[in-house]
């Protein structure tokens, strides 16, 4: 094929698959007309027609009439039986398979072959990107989508030059013997494997497959000294070099030390003859990237580029889709898809995303192929040892028959005989619903497969963006920069078990605090990024929407804002300490006058803020004095006397942080505290409903009881949802442990609606509702 022919239609049987995709552009290129067919209509087959390709959706003898094609060109994954195919062997119309024709189109400029079982989409894309930054006349054809790469592939036209003088750069597939019908001027061969044994039945069939390349490149042969099957190929052979980290490499690579500013970025440098030829960085990571960008730098260093304009352009390469590609990240979650789909790569997938971040791994693969998994059952069973949590789904078969006893539960059998416990899932659609409800705030999901897999990947990150995070970017990193070991930091962290009437959304950021160090520097950190904050408590008297809190969620549940300290008759209590366990100790003591903090269901610091009472008793009744902080993270002190309080609230503690109170209480017996507790404990129970509740949802109008009028207007045992007014006291709305924020909130509507028809009275809600 030469460019004299250009004009001539060309039908693509398949043309939805990368590889057939790439053919497409090559052509279009060159001049010729492209039509085609495929089962799929996807981004590949979308790009070409809106290059004015004539792109039919499925298979039919009709297709090949209208285009007239003089040659047909198919893939390897079309059966012979196809009607286009037919109809061109009735037509007379020659028909050539995918490789064989890739083949002819490298013969057509300077062939450089990148080959291996893995990584060679990787290697070929990253040619071709530095290629076209360093100005050297290429054409391309990569097997996958390259966001930086303008199309999978690319013809060079030569513009001045004679096209014969470019180099034409391409991954070359050996799964179905198709490296026999390449002869290139010069070759990358990155590894060997025990990979297509389907196709190969034995690695000795595989070895001699790659030899028999090696035999016919013309020129130089590129190969990795790290792989002991091809030193042994390679290594006599005349014009091959090497490269790798071996230490008998022609050329050498050395890693640089690793940076925590940077985890992604791979660091290293390249020797030759014992001298340093360069020093490289890469957004890639893992050895196995270094070890590929290494092949492509070695090859351009021997065709005389500067190290220096090397370096620049491979620092600039980011990388092919579906490899270690972050396809969600946010305060909460990082989503990686991965198509990886082969114990080796497997397993060095999973250690180059371990070793950027600590965060918890989750690994979701489905096996590809019965063959292969029957085949690498061993290697997969034990490939997963880095991964913190496995999950498992059905085999994708790719269009091959089941084979009896091998299935996805198998494969989770032999890797549970490792010691690993894997989840699996055979249902697509269910995995993604127990994922997202099995996953922590800074897990990272590895997605891995050849498959369907990917989809998965999707609509997860679909389902999360939902959920988009609003804090600032780099906030949650700057928490955990300032923070002391003690604090506890979590995304995404459930609230509704964090609250006493048991329902409500996650935290979008949360935070426990070990210090007040610690919390004066979050405080900080917050004003200064425009995050908002909100204090938790025990969460009584408090409703949180479904959709949760954003921003970040402070809770002073730990031991140093809920220590006690008994001072003659005042108690200094810290702001996280439980009401209960304050009126417990003030019995101890035998200090009256604190009895009604008992029955009352929430910390001192919100008691604080809400200036709670029971039992004619309020918070302030007691205090002598505060401690509090504000949202700059400064300390201050005040006495009681010079604060404003009112009837459920503290203005000032709408705005700053309790983090301490002197309770003042008067001398007395134990026994006579203990029976004044008693009677409030008896009178509150025998009141008050026991189911969960966050208390009094409404204040009391003035001219009646909240809870006297909710009975009067004939709505105790009214529900919607899960949620009901209790029957034992109509202020109170009780959960039957399976309602929403949203059934509560409804219900609360209701009371207030007909309140305002019946009685013609607005109630107000005491209880606080937050988040959305």
């Amino acid at each position: 094929l030469t460019r004299s022919e250009a004009g001539t239609p060309v039908f693509l049987v398949g043309v939805a698959g990368c590889g057939m995709a790439c053919l497409g552009h090559l052509l279009l290129d060159m001049g010729f007309e492209v039509s085609g067919s495929d089962l799929a209509w996807n981004e590949f087959s979308r790009a070409l027609a809106e290059r004015n390709g004539i792109i039919y959706r499925g298979h039919s003898e009709e297709h090949l009439s209208r285009s007239s094609p003089t040659l047909v060109v198919y893939s390897s994954a079309i059966p012979k039986d196809n009607p286009e195919l037919l109809a061109a062997q009735r037509l007379g119309v020659p028909t050539v398979r995918r490789a064989n024709f890739l083949s002819a189109l490298l013969d057509t400029q300077k062939s450089l072959c990148v080959s291996g079982m893995h990584g060679k989409t990787t290697t070929t894309s990253m040619f071709a990107f530095v290629m076209q930054e360093l100005g050297i006349e290429s054409s391309y054809a990569v097997g996958g989508e390259v966001p930086q790469l303008p199309a999978p592939a690319q013809y060079s036209k030569g513009g001045e030059k004679e096209s014969s003088e470019a180099w034409f750069t391409a991954e070359i597939d050996e799964s179905d013997g198709g490296l026999g019908v390449f002869d290139p001027l010069e070759s990358v061969i990155l590894n060997i494997d025990d990979e297509h044994l389907d196709y190969f039945v034995s690695v000795d069939r595989i070895r001699a497959e790659f030899a028999s390349l090696a035999q016919r490149t013309q020129g130089a042969i590129l190969f990795c000294a790290d792989d002991p099957e091809l030193s042994e190929i390679c290594s006599g052979r005349e014009q091959s070099v090497s490269y790798g980290f071996h230490p008998l490499a022609d050329y050498r690579i050395e890693l640089r030390s690793f940076d925590a500013a940077q985890p992604s970025i791979e660091r290293f440098g390249i020797w030759h003859q014992g001298g340093l030829l360069g020093e490289f960085t890469l957004q890639l990571p893992g050895r196995a990237n270094v070890s590929n960008s290494a092949a492509v730098i070695v090859w351009l260093l021997r065709h005389g580029f500067g190290a220096k304009a090397i370096a620049t352009a491979v620092a600039k390469f980011k990388g092919v889709r579906r490899r270690q590609e972050i396809v969600f990240a946010d305060s909460r979650f990082r989503v990686i898809d991965d198509y990886a789909h082969h114990p080796t790569e497997i397993r060095e997938t999973i250690q180059a995303v371990k070793r950027f971040s600590p965060r918890r791994l989750i690994t979701v693969f489905q096996p590809h192929r019965y063959t292969r998994t029957e085949c690498l059952m061993e290697g997969f069973a034990s490939c997963f040892d880095a991964a913190d949590q496995v999950w498992l789904t059905e085999i994708y078969a790719a269009h091959e028959a089941p084979i009896p006893g091998v299935s996805g539960q198998a494969l989770a059998n032999a890797i549970a005989q490792q010691g690993q416990a894997p989840i699996y899932e055979p249902s697509l659609d269910e995995l993604r619903s127990r994922l997202l409800r099995e996953m922590k705030s800074g897990d990272i999901v590895l997605f891995l497969g050849a498959g369907g897999i990917t989809v998965v990947a999707h609509q997860l990150v679909a389902e999360l963006g939902s959920q988009a995070s609003t804090v600032a970017p780099g906030f949650v990193t700057g928490l955990e920069e300032r923070l002391g070991s003690g604090s506890v930091l979590r995304l995404k962290e459930p609230l509704a078990k964090r609250t006493t009437l048991r329902v409500g959304g996650p935290a979008e950021v949360f935070l426990e605090p070990a210090s007040q160090a610690d919390l004066s520097s979050a405080l900080k950190l917050a004003n200064d990024l425009g995050v908002p904050v909100f204090v938790l408590g025990r969460g009584s008297n408090l409703l949180i929407r479904d959709s949760g809190i954003r921003g970040l969620v402070i809770s002073l549940a730990q031991p140093a804002f809920s220590e006690m300290v008994v001072r003659g008759d005042q108690i200094v209590c810290g702001a996280g300490a439980r009401l209960r366990v304050v009126a417990a100790e003030a019995r101890r003591v035998g200090l009256s006058g604190l009895e009604f903090l008992e029955g009352i269901p929430g910390t001192l610091g919100g008691a604080l803020r809400m200036n709670a009472g029971a039992m004619g008793s309020w918070m302030f009744d007691v205090v002598d004095r505060i401690k509090f902080v504000d949202y700059h993270g400064e300390v201050h002190e005040r006495p009681a006397s010079e604060l404003y309080v009112e009837y459920r609230g503290c203005p000032l503690l709408k705005n700053h942080l309790a983090i301490e109170a002197v309770l003042k209480g008067e001398p007395s017996s134990t026994t006579l505290v203990k029976e004044r507790m008693n009677q409030f404990s008896a009178k509150r129970w025998g009141s008050q409903p026991a189911a969960p509740s966050a208390g009094c949802i409404f204040k009391n109008p003035a001219t009646s009881a909240a809870g006297k009028l909710i009975d009067e207007l004939g709505l105790k045992g009214t529900k919607v949802g899960g949620a009901s007014v209790s029957d034992v006291h109509g202020n109170f709305i009780v959960n039957d442990g399976t309602a929403t924020a949203d059934d509560v909130l409804k219900l609360i509507d209701l009371v207030k609606g007909r309140a305002r028809k019946t009685k013609g009275i607005e109630l107000k809600t005491e209880v606080q509702i937050v988040g959305g």
